[in-house]
């Protein structure tokens, strides 16, 4: 009966590991023999196309990131400051300057509101000058805020 025993671990053990050493193996990218011979597929990914155009002089071409980059605003910076609101009361529709520093390029002002929930129509004029119009909103002093990627500044500024 051992020797029975013996035979058996004889037999299943090698068989029991040669499988193991075969699973483990052929997942890590292990060929056969066969497929050593048959050719790599190629990727159409990594290959550039064959019929690219160059991008006429000054322009960019659609997908490259450096272009994107380059034409993209800068608008972080300083945090906005305003310095005068004229006027500084009015009523709904009145227009108002404000002036004052990095308000940043064109696009790079988010919003301006007569406190909250009263976001109020603006033109961006340069980095030192915004206008904007009094939006219906609710009576009394109320906070004119200027509203940047870098911040916000405000001053008070009475609905009549």
């Amino acid at each position: 009966m051992l020797a029975n025993a013996r035979r058996r671990y004889t037999v299943t053990a090698p068989t029991g590991i040669l499988t193991l050493l075969l699973i483990l193996l052929i997942p890590a990218g292990l060929t056969w023999p066969a497929d050593a011979e048959k050719p790599a597929k190629k990727e159409n990914a990594a290959q550039p196309s064959k019929k690219a155009k160059a991008a006429p002089k000054g322009e960019a071409t659609r997908g490259s990131g450096a272009a994107i980059v380059a034409k993209s605003k800068t608008c972080f910076g300083d945090t906005p400051k305003i310095e005068k609101v004229q006027p500084d009361e009015g009523k709904a529709g009145t227009k108002v300057t404000i002036t004052g520093r990095n308000f940043g390029t064109a696009g790079c002002l988010s919003m301006v509101s007569f406190g909250p929930g009263s976001p109020a129509k603006f033109a961006h004029q340069n980095e030192t000058t915004v206008t904007t119009t009094v939006p219906a909103a609710k009576k009394g002093l109320r906070l004119l805020t200027v509203t940047t990627a870098s911040g916000e500044d405000s001053k008070p500024f009475l609905v009549r």
